[in-house]
């Protein structure tokens, strides 16, 4: 009788397996640069870059996508002519001239609903706004009042930085790509 138990055992299994339920995931949406969000996303995740560069570095779009109230950007740093940006006479020459800075150049936003200033905090937003995992198939980008603010950024990362931001700022996996 043992042998019989435990093949049902694996039968049961094997069917649990096979019924298991799948449930649709949020996608992240991806920005094309028609798209009326693109650019004023862009100038916001980029605006470290313009604190620190001036107009001398860009940022070539490899993505930007967003997913509810969330938005991540990723490319690479160019200068306006299409080369590599010369970081001599900046606080990365040294990382650079050693080969420990990439060109990649990576930001993450939030889209805040409530006014600057308004002494708002995330908490009184309404949980839809906040949960991008909300079982839909697509999300769409936040939009109305308020303001996309930037989280998070990298310049010139030698790893993946970006792999604990979800963690860091309670931001949807999918949203990054993972």
């Amino acid at each position: 009788m043992r042998p019989i138990a435990i093949l049902g055992t694996f039968a049961i299994l094997a069917m649990g397996t096979a019924m298991s339920a799948t449930f649709p995931q949020a996608r992240p949406q991806a920005l094309h640069p028609d798209d009326a969000l693109y650019q004023p996303l862009l100038e916001t995740a980029t605006a470290p870059l313009r604190q620190l560069f001036g107009e001398h570095v860009v940022v070539e779009v490899e993505r930007l996508d967003c997913l509810g109230r969330w938005a991540f950007l990723q490319g690479n740093m160019r200068t306006p002519g299409g080369q590599r940006p010369d970081f001599r006479g900046t606080d990365y020459a040294d990382r650079a001239a050693a080969g420990s800075m990439s060109d990649v150049y990576v930001a993450l936003l939030r889209h805040d609903p409530a006014p600057a200033g308004a002494g708002a905090d995330a908490a009184a937003v309404p949980e839809a706004a906040v949960d991008a995992d909300s079982g839909d198939a697509t999300a769409g980008c936040a939009t109305g009042p308020g303001e996309w603010v930037i989280l998070d950024h990298a310049i010139g990362p030698g790893d993946v930085s970006w792999l604990t931001w979800p963690q860091e700022h309670a931001a949807p996996r999918a949203v990054f790509g993972f």
